[in-house]
């Protein structure tokens, strides 16, 4: 039997939320096909940014939402900014690691740093941790995407089909479900989800996503909570079930949402860009109508929209203001989830 468990976790936690998972072959190479092609367009001559070249930090591991998110935007960002912007990846400790070398580089303007959310939140907030960083360590610059939680499972799932049939299968069984670590957008939308059904599944926390993408395909694992951009990358590798939101994603049109099963929970991942505290001013500025430019870029939007990318931009202060209210709706919340 399940056993059996309460939760109380606050509805303002339907904040956007996530992590990494891997990405094939294939899809990174049609990553790095759009890539050469919009550098190319951007041209050989570079502008007058306060540096020549950019360092963007990717803080997690290759493969996965969050490296691919930065590899897709860099070209863009590169042709709006007028300086090379090489990417990185510097994964660890869900993401502090990078975070901690983005606060100790120079403030110049030549290292900013993807941002996923409330993984940043629920890392610095947690009293158990020994972080000796928060938000105000850190510059948010733009917010780019909003991502939808969504349950996989592998490609040749007999148990269920649907999300209707999960749920039933999951009430009368031990169901083993997949997240990208303890405390990511993963495992909160996992506590939401308990809380509403009244049970609990068996948690399998891993490094990052990639490796919870090896296990849900190989067998090892039930199924796998992640993001829909992850389930669209992946395609015909594996099976989407069901997606945390109150509509049918865009992206997935033939995956039933929670919602339409009468399941009140939407939960969701978001990721934008940061830079350390004290940014240079103009390169601040710089940086700032750049990133503008690349996320109301014409062909940015039509690709992010064929890679199941929902952008939802936020910029400056108003992402400032966005963290502030996130973390008081994200406080008081780490009893609730797995150490």
């Amino acid at each position: 039997m399940v056993m059996k468990k309460n939760r109380l976790l606050a509805a303002a936690l339907c904040l956007a939320m996530a992590l990494t998972a891997g990405c094939s072959q294939d899809k990174k190479q049609e990553t790095d096909t759009t890539a050469a092609a919009v550098s190319s367009a951007a041209g050989e001559e570079k502008g007058s940014y306060p540096v020549p070249k950019l360092t963007f930090l990717c803080p997690s591991d290759a493969g996965g939402a969050m490296d691919n998110n930065t590899r897709f935007l860099a070209p863009y960002l590169e042709k709006h900014l007028g300086a090379s912007v090489d990417v990185i990846n510097m994964g660890g400790s869900a993401c502090w690691v990078g975070w901690k070398h983005l606060t100790e580089s120079p403030t110049d303007g030549s290292m900013i740093s993807y941002a996923n959310f409330p993984n940043m939140l629920t890392g610095y907030l947690d009293p158990a941790a020994s972080i000796g960083m928060d938000r105000t360590n850190f510059e948010f610059l733009a917010l780019y995407t909003s991502d939808d939680n969504i349950i996989m499972a592998k490609k040749d799932e007999t148990r269920f089909k649907d999300a209707k049939e999960f749920f039933e299968y999951a009430k009368n069984n031990i169901v083993t479900i997949g997240t990208a670590g303890a405390r990511t957008d993963d495992a909160v939308a996992v506590a939401m989800l308990e809380k509403e059904l009244g049970f609990e599944f068996q948690h399998v926390h891993y490094q990052n996503s990639a490796e919870g993408f090896a296990a849900v395909m190989g067998g090892h694992i039930d199924v796998l909570m992640g993001n829909v951009s992850e389930a669209v990358n992946k395609g015909e590798e594996i099976m989407p079930v069901v997606v945390l939101s109150q509509e049918r994603s865009e992206y997935l049109p033939d995956v039933q949402c929670t919602y339409e099963n009468d399941i009140k929970v939407a939960a969701s991942s978001s990721r934008g860009v940061i830079a350390a505290k004290g940014l240079d001013p103009a390169a601040k500025e710089a940086l700032l109508k750049a990133l503008k430019a690349t996320m109301e870029d014409p062909d940015q939007l039509a690709e992010a929209k064929k890679q199941g990318i929902a952008v939802t931009p936020i910029y400056g202060d108003d992402f400032e203001q966005w963290m502030e209210q996130q973390e008081e709706s994200i406080k008081g919340i780490f009893d609730l989830l797995d150490e």
